[in-house]
């Protein structure tokens, strides 16, 4: 009897020991990633919009995003100001789970003209009809890519305020063929000087386009 009752002691300690494992795991592993925590906490109550400006996320966070099946019901991600660079935007290019974007603000992230390249490579991010890209070190080599892809016949809003375009860049960009919904175009502090405005002159009118920002362009 006693025999017994100790026996079944020594199970109920074996399976609170399990128990208490399994909280502590489960409470580490919340612990460990604090960012998938973030995501969820800025993600809108319909789930189609996530707002992670200034949150700081920087690369890696990117790529835990890109790995989120979260990410497939956003429309609008707005990750202003997080560092994300050319990997972390590399990482959301490839995601299976970015076919849904609509909106995307990338504001002062660097991604550079090898990040803006891997956006119009991309198999899953085709349907933008926002692109916010300033303030990311792009020139005019990722731009003739732009003109080249097929991703961006949505496009109605393309920011590329505070970046490095020159009149090469501007001529890539001014044919209306490449962006046929285009409405508001920002060209705002580059480069492109009077040749460049010159060549937005020369093309084909873009009949949907309602603003044109091309100040502090070096123009005379």
């Amino acid at each position: 009897m006693f025999s017994c009752v100790l026996k079944y002691l020594y199970r109920f300690k074996v399976m609170l020991l399990l128990i208490f494992a399994i909280v502590a795991t489960s409470n580490f592993c919340y612990a460990a990633d604090p960012i998938e925590k973030l995501i969820n906490d800025r993600l809108s109550a319909d789930k189609k919009a996530l707002d992670l400006s200034g949150m700081n996320i920087g690369i890696r966070g990117a790529k835990v995003l890109a790995g989120l099946s979260l990410l497939s019901n956003v429309e609008t991600l707005l990750l202003q100001g997080n560092k994300i660079k050319y990997e972390g935007i590399k990482a959301l290019a490839k995601s299976p789970h970015a076919t849904n974007l609509k909106h995307l603000d990338l504001w002062g992230n660097m991604i550079g003209d090898m990040g803006l390249k891997v956006i119009c490579e991309s198999n899953y991010i085709q349907r933008l009809d926002v692109l916010k890209l300033w303030k990311n070190e792009i020139g005019d080599d990722s731009l003739e890519l732009m003109v080249k892809s097929s991703n961006f016949k949505q496009l109605k809003t393309l920011m590329l305020n505070d970046n490095m375009v020159t009149p090469v860049g501007a001529s890539h960009l001014a044919n209306p063929d490449v962006f046929p919904r285009l409405k508001t175009l920002n060209l705002f502090r580059n480069d492109i000087g009077d040749e460049g405005a010159f060549a937005f002159s020369r093309s084909k009118p873009f009949i949907n386009l309602r603003f044109f920002y091309i100040g502090e362009n070096n123009l005379t």
